[in-house]
């Protein structure tokens, strides 16, 4: 648990004692090891099967029934899930290198994990153990603050059980892992007092590495450093966070420097908020200089409506081109300009031309930022589609591998076939998804819930309740306002959003609750 009780040992004088070398660190620290260790034990016991069964019975039931559907992925779906982003990951873990379209964090696991026989299937499996941590951090938390184990398990569900979480952790993508480090960051300075050290410090360190697993990772440490501003935690603490989160980070950045000459994590964050703007860019409104003309949307003769609809409708909305319709469009600009690919230059026309078309129609980007963010909770209800991550009969790359694609996966893994289904665990999974689900509205309602608890507790525990809220919610929002919004982008707001509104119905106590299990 993230408050485990650390405190420091006094002489009778009120000073800490001297102690060896370590001793004394670890006391300037504000950590005693030994009360450290006692804690570590009391946690290990926690954990013990005997332990769980009495005191987290009805959680570890929920989470033996769990790994029916996980195993019927592994078995259902081989080698793994792959998409295009799955190959680019697979060939940057295989050479050793950093990407340019995406940050490489991901990269650096599936390189530790390399090794291992069955790389794809260690991967995934790997995940899976990562999904049900994330669960486990939800429900603990829960627990932690006092709400009752029907309730916290009630909470932990929806990532045990969705079919779409556990088809994400079947995925070759970040995504598990993204969500794990930033539930496990906020449950470590989500605690009745004011955080360690240690706890800011490690915070720092997982934020840090979330930064460079999504490229909407990083505006996220704000939320964190204001959280931690306003604990008050000390200027030791703060410190320490910010060095665990900068100094990975800026390595990251000298890395890609060295390598492609720009200090920073991408050289496509323009381009991605450039194919925000096809929504709505309009070149007679905006007119654009001579050189960002072949940038107006209307010029790529590919993408088009798929006909007439009413304006209003979802269908309307679900069937629009969507920016990446417009980013990897054969046509699209930045492959046959002066300097085609993805690149430093074509990433700065991108973000020349989206600030522009930005500043000339701030209402239309407001308007298209509210309608993804609205489809995040209106589209995802029954789709079994692989754009909201359900398991679907046929692969997300429909055809055979293309070359390069088959290249990348062989020298990763040592295979070179696409994702294939196997009977009859096919058919029980698909059969799976088809009741159990977590719908957009249920969704939504946690979302609420979570808001309502942090306004009315406010004085007792909602601050602290506002940090996983706040991460929700700029999860959900984030994608819509720098690309589009996709399911696996919000998919991380479920669980942070359910420790909110769980802690919104946990009963005031005069006492603190004990510690969970007890």
């Amino acid at each position: 648990m993230p408050d485990l009780k650390i405190s420091e040992r006094q002489d009778t004088r009120g000073r800490a004692p001297a102690g060896s070398g370590p001793a004394r660190l670890t006391s300037a620290l504000g950590w005693d090891l030994s009360a450290a260790q006692r804690s570590l034990r009391r946690g290990a016991a926690t954990l013990a099967p005997k332990a769980l069964w009495r005191g987290h019975r009805l959680f570890t039931i929920l989470v033996l029934l769990s790994l029916v559907p996980r195993a019927l992925a592994a078995l259902a779906f081989r080698p793994a899930l792959l998409t295009s982003d799955s190959f680019l990951y697979m060939d940057e873990a295989a050479r050793g290198t950093l990407g340019t379209i995406r940050p490489s964090g991901y990269s650096l696991l599936l390189d530790v994990l390399q090794p291992l026989p069955h790389d794809l299937l260690a991967v995934t499996t790997v995940q899976h153990l990562m999904g049900i941590g994330t669960a486990a951090i939800v429900y603990g938390m829960l627990r932690y603050w006092g709400l009752p184990a029907w309730g916290a398990s009630l909470a932990a569900a929806p990532t045990l059980f969705d079919p779409r979480e556990i088809a994400l952790e079947s995925y070759i993508l970040p995504d598990t892992l993204y969500n794990l480090m930033l539930v496990a960051a906020a449950a470590l300075l989500m605690t009745r007092r004011v955080p360690r050290l240690w706890q800011c410090a490690l915070a720092g360190l997982l934020v840090s590495y979330v930064s460079v697993l999504r490229g909407n990772g990083l505006p996220l440490a704000v939320i964190f450093a204001v959280f931690i501003l306003v604990r008050r935690v000390g200027w030791r603490a703060f410190t320490a966070a910010a060095v665990t989160f900068a100094v990975p980070l800026l390595a990251y950045v000298f890395t890609f420097h060295s390598e492609y000459g720009q200090y920073n994590i991408t050289e496509s964050d323009g381009l991605f908020l450039w194919s925000r703007t096809t929504s709505f860019a309009n070149c007679a409104v905006i007119k654009p200089p001579r050189e960002l003309a072949p940038l107006c949307p209307n010029r790529e003769k590919s993408v088009a409506p798929t006909g007439p609809t009413q304006a209003w409708s979802v269908n309307a909305l679900l069937n629009a081109p969507t920016p990446a319709d417009y980013l990897w469009a054969p046509d699209v600009w930045w492959r046959h300009d002066r300097y085609p690919g993805i690149n430093r230059y074509n990433n700065r026309l991108g973000l020349h031309f989206a600030i522009d078309a930005i500043e000339a129609q701030p209402l239309s980007y407001l308007r298209v930022v509210a309608r993804d963010v609205m489809l995040v909770f209106v589209q995802n209800d029954r789709p079994l589609t692989k754009s909201t991550m359900s398991f679907t009969v046929t692969p997300h790359i429909d055809a055979k591998l293309p070359p390069a694609y088959a290249a990348d996966e062989h020298r990763y893994a040592g295979t070179s076939g696409n994702t294939y289904l196997v009977q009859p665990f096919t058919y029980f999974l698909l059969l799976y998804q088809e009741p159990i689900y977590f719908s957009g509205l249920m969704f939504l309602f946690v979302m609420v819930a979570g808001l309502v608890g942090v306004i009315k507790r406010w004085r007792a525990w909602g601050r602290i309740a506002a940090l996983p809220w706040a991460l929700a919610a700029v999860s959900i929002v984030l994608p819509a306002m720098l690309t589009q919004s996709l399911y696996r982008y919000t998919i991380v707001a479920i669980p942070l959003a359910c420790i909110a509104a769980g802690m919104a119905f946990v009963k005031p106590a005069p006492e603190p609750a004990g510690t969970p299990g007890h």
